[in-house]
Parts: C-alpha cells; sequence; structure tokens
C-alpha cells in the first residue's frame, strides 16, 4: 500500500472503503457519502458511492464494479490498525504531533513552507522554487526519468547549503522530516542526515498532506 493511502487510513476512527481502479492502479477512499481520499470527479463518484450505499445494506464486504473495473474493499480501522507495524524510520502524524521537543524539518521548497507548515517547522528545502518548478516542468515534459536525473544534479550541488543548515540542528533532539507526501524529498534529506551521525530521524508518514488531513 502507497504512503499516501496509509496516512491518510491512519487518522480515520470509523470504517471506511478502499477503491482500486484496476486499470492503472490509483486508489481512493470513500464512505457512504462522499470521496474521503484520492483524486477522483464526476459521474464515477456517483457510482462508486451508490455502490459503497449497496454494499453496507446487502453487508458485503467486498465488490468488484464490473463497468468501470474498480474493485473495492470494507476496511475495518480496528482491526487495520492492530494489524500494522511502522517502518522504525518512520512516524506518524498522529504520533508526532505528540512529540513537543522534536524539530520538524519542512524539506519543501520555501514557497511551500511560506504558504503553510507545520506549526514550529524549520525550512530546509531539498529544492529551491526555481529548482523546484523546473524539476516539476521537466517531469511534465520529458517523463519521471529525466526529472529524476535532474533532480539528482541539483542534489548534487545544494549539499553544501543543505549541510550547512543541517549542522546548525541539535543532535540530541529528536529530528522529524516531512515534504508534501512524504516521498523523495524528505527520504533523502532523512538520509543526509543519517549519514551525518543523527541518530533520531524519523520521516512523516503521508507528508504535509497527512497533517492538512488532521487538522481539517
Amino acid at each position: 500500500m502507497d504512503e499516501e493511502i496509509l496516512a491518510r487510513l491512519l487518522t480515520f476512527n470509523k470504517d471506511v472503503y478502499l477503491c482500486i481502479f484496476l486499470k492503472d492502479g490509483r486508489k481512493m477512499i470513500a464512505n457512504s457519502e462522499k470521496i474521503l481520499a484520492g483524486k477522483v470527479g464526476g459521474e464515477i463518484v456517483r457510482k462508486v458511492i451508490d455502490t459503497i450505499k449497496k454494499m453496507e445494506e446487502e453487508g458485503k464486504e467486498i465488490f468488484l464494479l464490473e463497468d468501470e473495473k474498480i474493485y473495492i474493499e470494507k476496511i475495518n480501522i480496528k482491526k487495520f490498525l492492530s494489524s500494522i507495524t511502522i517502518p522504525d524510520d518512520t512516524i506518524t502524524i498522529d504520533e508526532a504531533l505528540k512529540k513537543k521537543d522534536a524539530i520538524f524539518i519542512d524539506v519543501r521548497s520555501p514557497r511551500e513552507f511560506k504558504e503553510k507548515t507545520i506549526p514550529g517547522a524549520i525550512n530546509i528545502p531539498l529544492f529551491l522554487d526555481e529548482e523546484h518548478a523546473l524539476i516539476g516542468k521537466v517531469y511534465k515534459n520529458e517523463g519521471k526519468e529525466k526529472a529524476m536525473e535532474l533532480a539528482i544534479d541539483i542534489v548534487s550541488k545544494s549539499l553544501v547549503r543543505i549541510l550547512n543548515e543541517v549542522k546548525k540542528l541539535d543532535r540530541n533532539k529528536e529530528i522529524i522530516v516531512f515534504c508534501a507526501r512524504g516521498g523523495m524529498r524528505s527520504r533523502t534529506v532523512a538520509l543526509i542526515l543519517s549519514l551525518l551521525g543523527f541518530k533520531k530521524v524519523k520521516r512523516l508518514i503521508g507528508g504535509f498532506k497527512s497533517y492538512r488531513h488532521v487538522e481539517k
């Protein structure tokens, strides 16, 4: 299960439905009233919600929406939470917000950080605004592989800047690193910290998006 969906499931206290589009692997979470997570719109939303209502009426746990090729499975939240194991180098948003003395590092671009962040977080961006925009443009026009090549080149040239910021951190405190969704940017900075000998580094599952869900 991808981290964004995992992070969202961790914020629920009532049962929900995991929907998987078999054609392209997209995932979303819904209940009998609305889509709770996932970028889906249009007529398909009505079909999924109507199907979930029918599943609840008939007591079904699993259903395949044939015409749209969507697999729908009811997730028992209590059972789900008791069955998962969170990797040692990651932390959920609920646990992170309990850490009153931890250092939160937002590794998103300065523009993203200025728009909104987790209260008290400091900004050590992996990519500056122009770099982040350029990577996004290359990803859109030339594909993931070219964007990754560009990202690696930029990071190699940005290490001195990042290291100068990192060395100011208190090594005795727990450090929680996050990016937009808990992806490549937070993984990279967490790795840099670990290689520099920081022992208490955690990466936030679901990134800043998980905080936005809790905030709502």
